[in-house]
């Protein structure tokens, strides 16, 4: 153990307050994202009073890691100040917070290292858990306060940035949709199938496509995978890369400047679009994506993005949708989604102009977003130091 590391048992103690009263607010859950988040169960017959309740400002972990993509689901409860969760989890708050800053010690919890670490302390034969022992043993660096809530601080200050900056991002795409309605509305528009206004480029599928060992933590090319791309754009937190040898053996999927990237697969109509913004020079889809290019320069690759942000086309696609294992969304019924569009060049002209303005300020604040969350990675590695 370092000489400025203690044991976390010294600093913690298990909570088992019942739900005797039978409440039924705020059923909770815990995410791989270590957030709170509302319950899907199903709560059909079920005895409210074996939950467990959580208070703010302790936390909750489930046991389990196996099924969880190598991640531990652990929370600190700070948006609630009462919430209730499954008997089945375990709920623990900090003995002396003059000793230890929660928020500190959910920094630490939010590691990548501490998920490995969860991990490989988990046993068991039918699944595998972390029990309290395990999770009493956990080492970690406990500065004096101060200096916790100095770290603490400059923590939240990074990420209360990129929720403003993640908030105008909003505003601007509900702006830029209204743009879009209102000009619909005022002009006469011709109903046009968005086969007529670009091409869909498919992924490569074939023999060369790389194998789950052929993927790496960084490395030449870029390859999207489900978590990249989000309803609101770009996510580029977890990525995986395959080398210029892999790239170069395969056809298709390859992005060019300024396309537009639709997931088609699994997560349908998600959209992004691969602007100057983008800090990765090589990048290619996966086999659940379709890269779309406007087929004229009357319309920009802007204008189409805008369009496939829409409402409209989010409801276009439950039209389309097929597939019963796993939805999907085939070209030939993409190729068949109609949007009205204003037969006016002129207006064509002024409105891809607004398009342009307002998305290059959402790219802006995606690239800050981007930046500050490497700062904030930073941050949490240097915890460990």
């Amino acid at each position: 153990m370092k000489s400025n590391y203690k044991q976390l048992g010294q600093f913690i103690r298990q909570v088992d307050i019942r739900n005797s009263e039978g409440k039924e607010e705020n059923l909770l859950g815990v995410s791989v994202q270590k957030k709170f988040i509302p319950s899907i169960a199903n709560t059909v017959g079920t005895d409210f009073k074996k939950y467990k309740v959580v208070k703010k400002g302790q936390f909750t972990y489930i046991p389990d890691t196996s099924r969880r993509g190598d991640k531990i689901g652990i929370a600190l409860l700070e948006d609630y100040e009462e919430g209730l969760v499954s008997n089945v989890y375990t709920v623990f708050e900090i003995i002396d917070e003059k000793q230890l800053i929660p928020e500190y010690l959910m920094l630490w919890f939010s590691r990548p290292e501490f998920d490995r670490y969860a991990r490989f302390k988990s046993h068991g034969s039918v699944r595998e858990v972390m029990d309290w022992d395990e999770m009493c043993k956990v080492e970690l660096p406990v500065p004096p306060y101060e200096k916790q809530e100095e770290i603490v601080d400059g923590y939240k200050t990074i990420t209360e940035r990129i929720a403003l900056k993640q908030k105008i991002n909003d505003n601007l795409a509900n702006t830029e949709q209204a743009i879009w309605v209102e000009t619909v509305i005022n002009n006469h528009t011709v109903p046009t199938a968005l086969g007529d206004l670009v091409d869909f480029i498919d992924g490569d599928r074939g023999k060369n496509y790389p194998t789950f060992d052929e993927f790496t933590s960084t490395g030449y090319c870029l390859f999207l995978n489900a978590s990249n791309v989000t309803s609101t754009g770009f996510n580029f937190d977890n990525c995986m890369f395959v080398s210029e040898e892999k790239d170069k053996l395969m056809n298709k999927g390859h992005l060019s400047p300024y396309d537009i990237v639709l997931t088609s697969r699994g997560t349908l109509g998600n959209v992004a679009l691969y602007d100057k913004h983008i800090k990765y020079e090589n990048v290619r889809i996966n086999s659940g994506m379709l890269i779309i290019r406007p087929k004229t320069k009357r319309l920009s690759p802007y204008f189409i993005y805008v369009l496939l942000k829409s409402s409209y086309m989010k409801a276009a696609i439950e039209r389309f949708k097929s597939g019963s294992a796993q939805p999907q969304l085939p070209i030939k019924d993409l190729q068949k989604i109609t949007f009205e569009i204003p037969e006016s060049d002129t207006v064509l002209v002024a409105l891809d102009r607004q398009f342009l303005a307002v998305e290059e300020s959402i790219s802006i604040n995606n690239n800050e977003i981007d930046n500050l969350k490497e700062l904030s990675n930073v941050l949490l590695a240097e915890l460990s130091r």
